[in-house]
């Protein structure tokens, strides 16, 4: 094949075609896939968010709204009481005996600052309200905080807070929820679509007693965790409010909405309450760091890593993420995607490249055994052509003399004829080589192993080997010294070709060699037999050894300006060697000549 080449460039072009192709879809399908993974993990961080939400929701609402149902009267240590005989009987607020875990103090300011609590009562009502149950260190405490929170907040700063719409009437307690979000403007966010999601997605509340549990939704809803909250604060007002009517009843007393607020970094219930023509605000300080504590620790199995985060400017705020109970916002980070795992499109791009690849080697290695097949053939036609056209030659012009009585020497006669003979040989040896290598070539052919001895191998070849050398003026010398009684079990036929390649290959490129002998040597050990041909010709360069047993490795320009061949006989003698069970090789010397090692299994 004159041009290879070009074959080679056309499997090349179609390699990048195909490679690019497939670069271009995988680098598609990976962004598909990533893309999937990511809304995948976004969507399990918006499930994991609602559930989240609801069970701090649910968590706080109890406590929360117990303290924005607080009646007005409560906020006094003492509330006024009779026993059954109408005597005049004190009774305890509830704010001294029911304080919520999360509250440091509930109070009650008025107008220019004037700071009071139930819980931290003056010195005059202090043993009275010890003598009926009251805690000396819990209103010690209390009293500690209020005078903290005095120097962190304000009357004016809690008016401002408070916006003047949030009032309702006391009658109206059981039509209107009495705790909202100050932050969420929440009629914006249903004229923005949350009311059809709302519609859609809630669901009722499940109520046990002493404790309220919501159940979650599909999706983060604001709207259904904020009802929830507010069904709750309105429970909590029908519990409460009747016992303490007749106290508020007294005068003139308008409560308003208890809001969660934020002054500063402090968190805060508060309320406008009107007393008359004065304006008075009563809440809690919510103790934040242990609210914060309490709803980590709530969700830690849903959100192991979540944080809140307080909302102080409405506009920050993320309405999906918000707690219906107080101003504050969830902070959760989407989880990384676990890169030890690998998902069905990178295992199906995985299993394609390897398809492809593989196709690629495999269409690489066809079309190399293809070219060089078709240039073996090429090279092999070319040689056998060469090798028939002198012999061929040979027959015609002696055959013609001989047939026209043109010899008439008895002695020159004699000479063709055997020249004759010699090349009929030739040629018959080059036939076998060929039907031989044919019939290895179309699989493992059946040899009939027979158990002999190395001297009964001997006897067999010897005298053809000897011949051969003889045709050539060259002289076999056989050592098989203390191994001839040593038997093996082989193919005698293959051994004979074998051996007979080899030493009629040593006959052709040894034919100019000084020393004119052919070595025969032969040893064994407890596994097998070793035939060693050697020559005194001029050996075989390293370059030449790495094509020595490739089949038609010699050009027809080889063949004219070398010994005669085709390039065929050492690679037949490897692969009957190899049926065989043994093995052929060629081994380096630092002596002149070649030498050939057959190893066959005893």
């Amino acid at each position: 094949m004159r041009r290879p080449w070009q074959y080679w460039s056309c499997y090349a072009a179609a390699c990048v075609v195909v490679l690019t192709a497939m670069g271009w879809l995988t680098l598609k399908a990976i962004e598909l896939d990533r893309a999937e993974s990511l809304a995948r993990r976004q969507a399990d961080l918006e499930e994991a968010i609602g559930r989240a939400l609801w069970r701090m929701d649910v968590k706080l609402m109890p406590h929360l709204a117990r303290e924005a149902a607080r009646p007005y009267a409560v906020y006094a240590s003492l509330l006024p009481s009779s026993d059954a005989q109408g005597k005049a009987q004190p009774e305890l607020s509830p704010l001294l005996t029911d304080r919520s875990e999360f509250v440091l103090v509930n109070y009650q300011v008025e107008p220019g600052d004037v700071w009071s609590s139930p819980q931290a009562p003056p010195e005059s009502t202090y043993r009275l309200l010890c003598d009926n149950g009251a805690s000396p260190e819990e209103m010690a405490a209390c009293t500690a905080a209020l005078g903290s929170l005095q120097t962190l907040v304000s009357y004016n700063k809690l008016v401002s807070s408070l916006p003047f719409e949030s009032s309702l009437s006391r009658d109206e307690f059981g039509n209107q929820s009495l705790l909202q979000n100050s932050i969420i403007n929440i009629e914006q966010f249903k004229q923005s679509g949350g009311l059809a999601q709302e519609q859609q997605q809630r669901q009722p509340i499940e109520r046990e007693p002493g404790r309220q549990t919501g159940k979650p939704s599909d999706s983060n809803d604001y709207l259904n965790r904020d009802a929830a909250v507010k069904s709750y604060a309105q429970e909590a007002v029908a519990q409460q409010m009747p016992a303490f009517r007749a106290l508020n009843d007294s005068e003139s007393v308008t409560e308003g909405v208890s809001q969660p607020i934020w002054i500063g970094n402090q968190l805060l219930l508060a309320r406008r309450v009107d007393v008359g023509e004065k304006v008075v605000i009563q809440g809690c300080w919510l103790d934040w760091s242990k609210i914060r504590s309490s709803l980590i620790e709530e969700v830690r199995d849903v959100l192991p890593g979540v944080s809140l985060q307080p909302v102080l400017d409405s506009s920050q705020a993320q309405v999906g993420r918000m707690l219906a109970t107080l101003p504050v916002q969830l902070v959760a980070r989407l989880p990384e995607p676990q890169g030890s795992v690998w998902s069905a499109m990178q295992v199906s791009l995985a299993m394609a490249w390897a398809c492809v690849l593989l196709a690629a080697v495999a269409a690489a290695v066809l079309l190399h055994g293809v070219l060089t097949l078709s240039e073996r053939r090429g090279a092999f036609v070319s040689a056998v052509t060469h090798e028939l056209r002198t012999p061929l030659t040979t027959f015609r012009m002696y055959s013609e003399m001989l047939a026209n009585d043109m010899v008439p020497d008895p002695a020159k006669r004699q000479t063709y004829l055997d020249t004759l003979r010699v090349e009929a040989d030739r040629l018959s040896h080059l036939v076998e080589n060929v039907l031989s290598y044919a019939k290895l070539e179309r699989g493992p052919q059946r040899h009939n192993r027979e158990q002999l001895s190395i001297d009964a191998l001997l006897e067999r070849v010897g005298e053809r080997l000897a011949d051969r050398a003889r045709q050539a003026e060259m002289q076999l010398v056989i050592d098989a010294t203390d191994v001839r009684e040593t038997t093996f079990k082989t193919d005698p036929a293959a051994a004979e070709q074998i051996l007979f390649n080899l030493v009629d290959n040593a006959c052709k490129y040894a034919a100019r060699a000084n020393d004119r002998r052919i070595h025969l040597d032969v040893s064994a050990n407890a596994a097998s037999i070793q035939f060693r041909v050697r020559d005194h010709g001029y050996g075989i360069s390293p370059r030449e050894a790495k094509s020595l047993f490739r089949p038609f490795s010699k050009s027809a320009d080889e063949a004219a300006h070398s010994a005669p061949g085709v390039g065929l006989g050492l690679a037949l003698c490897r692969r009957l060697a190899h049926d065989l069970g043994g093995q052929l090789e060629w081994l380096p010397t630092d002596e002149a000549g070649a030498v050939f090692q057959l190893t066959l299994p005893r």
